[in-house]
């Protein structure tokens, strides 16, 4: 099955024969075959959390992501609590290509776009699973990278408001190999002290193109 996805990657920067300095836009290539681009985020994603909670000494809590056939769980996973199911569900809420997102959105709205997608796909599932269920929110274009505000929103509503999900997860691209994980569900309560999703109702978060990033020199 094919699955459309967007545009993202990270700006390279290079010395070159003779001394000179140059850039070049670098393109994640994300596969168009819809397991094998979701294979791809779900391996990055355990290596960039295992590679960032390593510094601590410590290792992801979900183990040995084996990829499901079509029309069941997207991965089954190995948990503290033994077999669990982990779902993926890609932010991007629009009608249309990606290619036409705008590059600025309000991150109260982007959230609760997110927020609606999640429910959504909770209710698709019993409310007592046997086994656990995780969730992992990614992004292919960089029109919708979230920024805080918009990760404070979900955390906050995802605590507030129950779901099926054992525990939600986002994850970024950064390049080919790495990436930006974060935990959305559950996280400490101390992360959510003082804060209410109505203080950034009103802020603006505009995205830029990394396709026309320059070296200025």
């Amino acid at each position: 099955m094919t699955k459309p996805s967007g545009i993202k990657g990270p700006l390279r920067i290079q010395v070159v024969e003779g001394g000179a300095v140059v850039s070049s836009f670098e393109q994640i290539p994300f596969s168009s075959n819809k397991a094998d681009l979701e294979k791809g985020i779900v391996d990055k994603f355990f290596l960039s959390m295992n590679k960032g909670l390593a510094k601590s000494g410590e290792k992801f809590l979900l183990l040995d992501p084996q990829q499901n056939e079509e029309n069941d769980f997207d991965f089954t996973v190995t948990s503290p609590d033994g077999p669990a199911y982990l779902e993926l569900m890609e932010i991007a809420p629009l009608q249309g290509p990606h290619e036409h997102a705008p590059a600025g959105y309000r991150p109260y709205d982007f959230a609760q776009a997110i927020f609606d997608g999640i429910h959504q796909k909770s209710q698709r599932y019993p409310k007592n699973m046997i086994q656990d269920l995780y969730l992992l929110l990614y992004v292919t274009h960089w029109t919708f990278s979230l920024n805080e505000a918009t990760h404070r929103c979900l955390k906050y509503w995802c605590t507030h408001t129950p779901t099926v999900f054992r525990a939600i997860f986002s994850y970024e691209s950064l390049d080919d190999e790495e990436g930006e994980p974060r935990w959305i569900f559950p996280v400490p309560p101390k992360l959510l002290a003082n804060f209410d999703p109505e203080q950034v109702r009103d802020h603006y978060c505009l995205n830029l193109d990394p396709r026309k990033f320059k070296l200025i020199q």
